[in-house]
């Protein structure tokens, strides 16, 4: 029987990708999975556009598609293998134990198809055994990848499911240096333990570091303004001290200028206590993030009363598939807009919405939010249906009550029963509109701010809020603002 490994190096993947810690990980993958004495061979496969050190090297290939059906068909044929484990070329702390005894569970129970759910993907390995593929008819279009072909049609196939201690799933972690941030984290995790650790060690490793988890801000809310038309019933503005204005264009030039320096992905939305859309430089400013390589996605969370044809053209003209619209719409007709939003606009937002539709470029770039309270409840249904009919998502929200300064409206609490680290304190940045980094989205007022980028660079902030995450980690939760009162930890965004 021949049982050989597959390094998959996925599309957009350079050699700097695949190194971590100054190693060249599919070269110590290769040497590892070899000195286990289970595979024939450790083959490489890239798409076209890899063009690193890896090409032309024995076992190596290039592929013209995906890892589907028609892949796999021809990689038996070539290899001759009657089982294959498939594994991510940028995986630096791939546990060669683990995969051992994935192997070892796979051949026992003669499985077609052997993958763990709990495993992070950058430790373990999915087992495809030539029979499976032999079964699965050919096709002359792109089918989906192979795994995700078994997964939705899992009682057809003999598969094994395999779980190992400890479940670190809540972490969100996939342990792949083509992600920066997850290569970022994995080269803080080495620099403190001076080693690759096992998957037996990783999870208490975190838990006594989590200052390895805090990188650098990945979502960040921006306040770009505090005004707005609209007077609803659950919304924080007129709450606060006193109404926020409009951010300054040297401020906001000052915190694309503090992300730069991460030099790692990010995400931008425009919230706050305002519409952003009131803001007078508000396209000059959505095109200056724009133009920024590292933005990932930038969120417009909008009322939907300026976004008429002007927004509708430059979003247009703008064709970024990154540019993600939010209409908040809570209401089905003229009626329950007027008692949830404090005045009549239903038809007009419904035409914007509409309008806008067929502005975006894609079908994730446009969703209508609707909060799920008492007051919605009643028509949840039937605004499925029409947003639905109309090619629309629909985003259903939870109530964020910022620890009680608007009126408790749920009608169910979803929140878990066992309590987690805080994701905004790890990841967001919520930045007001006069330049102030507040203790996080529950801060809407800044009491508690960080400080202001009018002063301080981001840096410089990021590094203050550290101490607060690696308190809260370690359940430390913090009494001003009220952490315990808080039922936003677990919520997750972009």
């Amino acid at each position: 029987m021949k049982v050989d490994a597959l390094l998959y190096i996925e599309d957009g993947l350079a050699d700097a990708d695949l190194s971590v810690a100054g190693e060249f990980v599919p070269d110590t993958l290769r040497k590892a999975l070899l000195a286990l004495g289970v595979f024939s061979g450790v083959h490489v496969t890239a798409p076209a556009s890899y063009s690193g050190s890896l090409v032309g090297t024995p076992c190596f290939s290039v592929r013209s598609d995906r890892d589907d059906v028609a892949f796999w068909k021809r990689f038996f044929s070539e290899t001759g293998a009657d089982h294959i484990a498939l594994m991510y070329a940028d995986s630096p702390f791939l546990d060669p134990e683990i995969i051992k005894d994935m192997l070892d569970v796979h051949l026992r129970y003669l499985a077609e198809f052997t993958y763990s759910e709990n495993l992070p993907r950058g430790y373990s390995c999915e087992l495809i055994a030539r029979e499976l593929v032999k079964s699965l008819p050919e096709s002359d279009g792109t089918m989906l990848p192979l795994s995700e072909v078994v997964r939705s049609n899992i009682n057809q196939f003999d598969v094994e499911l395999y779980y190992r201690d400890p479940d670190i799933r809540e972490k969100r972690l996939s342990f792949r240096s083509g992600d920066r941030r997850e290569r970022r984290i994995m080269e803080n995790i080495i620099s403190i333990t001076g080693k690759k650790p096992s998957y037996a060690e990783i999870g208490q490793i975190i838990n006594e570091n989590p200052q390895t988890l805090h990188v650098a801000p990945s979502y960040l809310e921006i306040e770009l303004t505090g005004r707005c038309d609209l007077d609803c019933v659950f919304c924080f503005r007129k709450k606060l001290s006193s109404e926020h204005g409009d951010m300054q264009t040297g401020l906001f030039e000052r915190l694309i200028e503090g992300l730069a320096f991460f030099a790692l992905p990010y995400s931008l939305c425009y919230g706050g206590s305002g519409e952003p859309l009131m803001h007078g430089s508000f396209y000059e400013l959505t095109s200056r993030a724009l133009r920024e390589p590292l933005l990932k996605n930038l969120v417009v969370e909008t009322n939907g009363l300026l976004a008429g044809e002007n927004f509708a053209s430059f979003v247009r003209s703008a064709d970024d598939e990154r540019l993600r619209v939010i209409v908040n719409l809570n209401a089905i007709d003229p009626s329950t807009y007027a008692a949830l939003h404090g005045t009549d606009h239903f038809e007009r937002v419904h035409r914007n919405v509409l309008a806008l539709r067929e502005a975006l470029p894609g079908k994730e770039n446009l969703y209508v939010q609707v909060l799920k309270i008492n007051e919605t409840e009643p028509f949840l249904d039937r605004y499925y249906d029409a947003w639905e009919k109309n090619g629309v998502p629909i985003i259903l929200q939870k109530q964020n009550t910022y620890l009680g300064m608007v009126e408790d409206r749920r009608y169910s609490d979803l929140s878990p029963l066992d309590r987690i680290p805080c994701w905004h304190l790890q990841r967001d940045c919520y930045v007001l509109s006069d330049g102030r980094v507040a203790f996080c989205r529950q801060d809407v007022d800044g009491a508690s701010a960080l400080g202001t980028l009018a002063s301080e660079t981001l840096q410089a902030l990021w590094e203050k809020s550290r101490e607060s995450f690696v308190r809260d980690y370690k359940g430390g939760l913090a009494s001003r603002p009220d952490c315990r009162s808080c039922d936003e930890w677990y919520t997750f965004n972009l």
